[in-house]
C-alpha cells in the first residue's frame, strides 16, 4: 500500500466532490454529526470500552479488548468502526440539514467545496487519529507497514483534527446545534 498520506488525500478529495454535489446546508449538519460523535468518542469512548471489557471477560475470562496481543487493534477498530457508523448515518437519507439556499456561481461552489474539504479532513484525519494513537494496529492485517514519510510525520500528524478540536468539542457541538435552530 502505498504513503497513508494519499489515502488521507484522496478521501478529503472524495469527500469535498460530495460536498460540492450536496450543498453546504446539507454538509453543515453533517459537520455537526461528526463533533458530537467526536465529543461522545473522546469523553466517553474509554468507558464505553471499559464497560464492553467487563462484560466480555465474564465469557471469556480475560480482558480481550484492554489488554492482550490484539488490544490495539480492537480499540483503534472500535473508535473508527463507531465513528464510520455515524459518517454513513449522518449522509443516509433525511440529514440534519441547516437552512437556506447555496448561492448561485462560484460563491455557491466555494462554499460547497469547503464544507466537503472540512468534512473530507474531519473524517479522515479522525480514522488517521485512531489508527495512530494505537500504533498503526492494522499493521497485522498487512493493510500498512510503517514508517510515516517525513512529511507526513512533520506536517500532516501535527494537524490531525481530534487533538486540535479536543478542548473546544464541547463548546462546539452545541454551538452547531444553536446555529441549526437560529438559522
Amino acid at each position: 500500500m502505498g504513503p497513508l498520506e494519499l489515502l488521507w488525500a484522496v478521501l478529503i478529495a472524495v469527500f469535498a466532490v460530495v460536498g460540492v454535489v450536496r450543498g453546504y446546508p446539507k454538509e453543515l449538519g453533517v459537520t455537526t454529526t461528526i463533533l458530537a460523535a467526536l465529543l461522545l468518542l473522546t469523553r466517553g469512548g474509554q468507558s464505553i470500552l471499559g464497560l464492553l471489557d467487563a462484560y466480555l471477560v465474564n465469557y471469556v475470562n480475560s480482558s480481550a479488548i484492554l489488554e492482550g496481543q490484539y488490544s490495539d487493534l480492537i480499540q483503534s477498530l472500535f473508535y473508527v468502526l463507531v465513528f464510520v457508523l455515524v459518517v454513513v448515518i449522518s449522509y443516509h437519507g433525511e440529514t440534519l440539514a441547516f437552512d437556506g439556499t447555496p448561492p448561485k456561481g462560484p460563491l455557491g461552489m466555494a462554499l460547497n467545496l469547503i464544507s466537503g474539504l472540512l468534512n473530507g479532513y474531519l473524517i479522515s484525519g479522525t480514522m488517521w487519529y485512531y489508527l495512530h494513537i494505537f500504533n498503526y494496529p492494522v499493521q497485522v492485517l498487512g493493510l500498512f507497514r510503517p514508517p510515516l514519510t517525513e512529511f507526513a510525520q512533520a506536517y500532516l500528524v501535527p494537524l490531525i483534527p481530534v487533538p486540535l478540536l479536543e478542548p473546544y468539542l464541547l463548546f462546539l457541538v452545541p454551538f452547531m446545534i444553536v446555529m441549526r435552530v437560529l438559522r
